[in-house]
C-alpha cells in the first residue's frame, strides 16, 4: 500500500482478493501530534463490511480486536502503525465483484481520556470475477 499516512483522513486502498498487503499510517492525537506506543492506553481494529441485505460481516474476527503491537499490528515510538494484512482480511464475505472491507481503527490515550477514531477502506477485488 502507500507510505505512512496520518489518521485524518479516510482512505481507500485497491487490493486483490486473498492477498496480503502492508498497510502502515502515523497515529496522532487530537492536535496532530505524534502518540508514540508508550502514550497509547488502547488501540482496536474493527475489519467490517455492509453486506447486501444490510446487515454488517465482520471479517477475520476482527471486532474491536486488540491490535496494540499485537494481532498482525505494531505501533513503535515514533507513532507508526504497521498492519501486515492477513489472507483471511482481504478474504470476501459474498461474492461480489468487489467487496468494501471497512477497517476502524480507534485508540485512547491520555490515561484513558481521550480517544480517537479512524476509518480505510479496502476495496478488495474478487479475482473470480475478472
Amino acid at each position: 500500500m502507500a507510505n505512512p499516512q496520518p489518521l485524518v483522513l479516510p482512505l481507500v486502498y485497491e487490493v486483490k482478493e486473498q492477498t496480503t498487503p502492508k498497510y502502515t499510517a502515523t497515529l496522532r492525537d487530537d492536535a496532530g501530534a505524534v502518540l508514540p506506543a508508550a502514550s497509547v492506553v488502547t488501540f482496536t481494529l474493527t475489519l467490517y463490511v455492509i453486506k447486501t441485505d444490510g446487515t454488517i460481516g465482520y471479517v477475520n474476527s476482527r471486532n474491536a480486536q486488540n491490535v496494540l503491537n499485537t494481532n498482525n499490528v505494531t505501533l513503535d515510538a515514533a507513532g507508526l502503525v504497521t498492519w501486515s494484512v492477513q489472507v483471511a482480511d482481504t478474504t470476501l464475505v459474498e461474492s461480489l465483484p468487489f467487496e468494501r472491507h471497512i477497517a476502524l481503527w480507534e485508540w485512547t490515550w491520555s490515561g484513558g481520556a481521550k480517544a480517537g477514531k479512524h476509518e480505510v477502506i479496502l476495496n478488495v477485488q474478487n479475482l473470480t470475477e475478472v
